[in-house]
């Protein structure tokens, strides 16, 4: 009898565990939709692509691909909630064209999106036996760029945004070369209309991204390489004058439910970690006449590996920084350490002749430290121009 009711037991408690089952929630996919365009309108038997790692889209595995629409250029992809770098591919006529988007890592919602993507034709990178590292031209339309910045990040600093290992301006023919070690690189190039060196990219602002990235340095080889660009959020000035208007009568929902309101988070990081409270540094920034000096870039380099400031720690990442406001102030919020303390009108590569530059002159050194949660505030900074 008792090994009866066990029995009985067990079956009604399996039972119940397969009605559990079957009743228990999945995940759910999140429907996304857009469209694939070159500036001449939609591009038919396009794809877009998902990728949950940069490494799944360099190694081309695990891959997400949308599904077809009936209408030219659109597509439709279904993505559980997470982070996804977002690939779009097609052809015009026997040329391969790509798109990497400028948001990526894409953080998907359990809300539709609406995504569109500029594809743009594929260029592989030429390398052969030369100087060592990576140059090449920015384009916009077959255009070179005549200012703007250009930015290498190892594969390891994904999602590549910030001033990443180097930063260097482009050329007034829209040219940049890179002195690089052997290693695996991407290459991204930033125009800003304001001619700012950081922070969000704001709408016509141009995104350009090396469809031959990551880039591989082998030594005493040089790679060049064609970066080309899209408008942030602004369609109208991307398509041609007689290209078809993709957006019709869904023009308004479409915007709502796209990423145009997304901050391109290209300005440093914000400090702190897990064992405590950020620390600040704060001050302001003046000529030599006590003028304040609004829109400068202030930046702060680690300096506890660096006895004395050396000039070439500039063409080097810096995590944290800051512009100045309007009456010359800044404010930092960096791992408690030391810094070096430098003030200029650009980032990435060293000073130009005419260009706004000084650095802390509160110590020997001219490093700073702060500790854990402290706050150094009243931090003088004096620029005056590079003579030639």
């Amino acid at each position: 009898m008792t090994r009866a009711v066990s029995l009985s037991q067990y079956f009604t408690r399996l039972t119940l565990l397969i009605i559990t089952l079957s009743f228990t929630p999945m995940a759910h996919a999140t429907t996304i939709e857009g469209i694939v365009l070159t500036d001449e309108g939609p591009v038919a038997d396009a794809s877009v692509q998902a990728y949950r790692t940069f490494s799944d889209l360099q190694q081309q595995t695990n891959t997400l691909v949308s599904d077809a629409s009936t209408h030219p250029g659109q597509y439709t992809i279904e993505l559980a909630p997470g982070k996804y770098y977002m690939t779009a591919r097609g052809k015009n006529q026997s040329q391969a064209l790509f798109s990497y988007h400028g948001l990526n890592p894409i953080t998907i919602t359990d809300t539709y999106q609406w995504i569109p993507f500029f594809v743009l034709p594929e260029r592989p990178a030429q390398c052969e036996a030369g100087y060592q590292g990576i140059g090449g031209r920015v384009l916009y339309k077959d255009i070179p760029l005549n200012h703007g910045s250009v930015t290498i990040y190892t594969t390891e600093d994904e999602p590549f945004r910030g001033m990443g290992v180097l930063t260097n301006s482009i050329t007034e023919d829209g040219r940049f070369w890179f002195d690089l070690p052997p290693g695996n690189y991407v290459v991204i190039a930033r125009q800003r209309h304001d001619d700012a060196a950081i922070g969000p990219l704001k709408k016509g602002d141009l995104f350009c991204y090396a469809s031959a990235n990551p880039i591989r340095v082998t030594p005493a080889n040089s790679c060049q390489v064609d970066l080309l660009c899209y408008p942030r959020n602004d369609l109208d000035h991307y398509l041609d004058k007689n290209a078809l208007d993709p957006r019709g009568k869904h023009l308004a929902n479409r915007q709502d439910s796209s990423l145009q309101k997304t901050s391109m988070q290209d300005a440093g990081r914000k400090g702190g970690t897990a064992d405590g409270p950020i620390s600040i540094i704060a001050g302001r920034v003046t000529d030599l006449n006590n003028i304040p000096m609004p829109g400068m870039v202030v930046s702060a380099y680690p300096a506890d590996d660096l006895p004395l400031f050396q000039m070439y720690v500039l063409r080097f990442k810096s995590n944290f920084l800051a512009k100045t406001d309007a009456k010359g102030f800044f404010r930092l919020e960096v791992d408690p350490g030391s810094y070096y303390m430098v003030a200029r009108e650009k980032v990435g590569d060293a000073p130009n002749a005419g260009e706004h530059y000084g650095i802390y002159e509160g110590t020997a050194n001219h490093s700073l430290t702060v500790g854990r949660g402290e706050s150094k505030t009243g931090i003088q900074l004096v620029v005056e121009p590079i003579m030639p």
